[in-house]
């Protein structure tokens, strides 16, 4: 019983180092930006977030995600006149990334061991001037979910 004990204290003490490293690691990678900048930086590292962008001329989010999840909702931002560009980078993790139902989104995807699950309006089907977003997807051993979602009516 006591043999039990010491693997789980130690155990636990390991798991909240990690938390609380984890912590310190996304703090570090996203400097002194914030999700409704026009660019920013999200980490998610053994541990989860939910963020939603309010950014009214999105150009960049580069996000990394290591042995966590990240829930991006982009639905409340506005992309810049030139577009914009979401760089994924997820090991041993997952990212559910929810963009607006309007926006032309294009995806460039390397996978290894783990998927990219995407379920957005073909592009082509869009107007020819719907902004544009361009997804590139790095995955080793996770998932990504890219999925749209119908903007709020506003009240009038």
């Amino acid at each position: 019983m006591k043999h039990l004990l010491k693997a789980l204290f130690t155990l636990v003490a390991v798991s909240v180092a990690m938390w609380f490293a984890g912590r310190q690691m996304s703090k570090r990678f996203q400097g002194d930006t914030h999700p409704d900048d026009d660019s920013f930086r999200l980490m998610a590292f053994v541990g989860g977030t939910a963020v939603k962008s309010h950014a009214t001329a999105l150009r960049s989010v580069q996000v990394k995600v290591r042995a966590g999840g990240l829930d991006l909702d982009l639905t409340g931002a506005a992309l810049s006149a030139e577009g914009a560009h979401v760089d994924l980078d997820v090991i041993a993790g997952g990212v559910q990334l929810t963009v607006p139902a309007d926006w032309r989104v294009y995806v460039v995807q390397h996978v290894d061991k783990g998927e990219v699950d995407i379920d957005v309006p073909d592009p082509e089907s869009l107007p020819a001037d719907a902004p544009i977003l361009t997804i590139q997807a790095e995955v080793k051993a996770g998932g990504v979910a890219i999925r749209s979602e119908s903007r709020p009516l506003i009240p009038a």
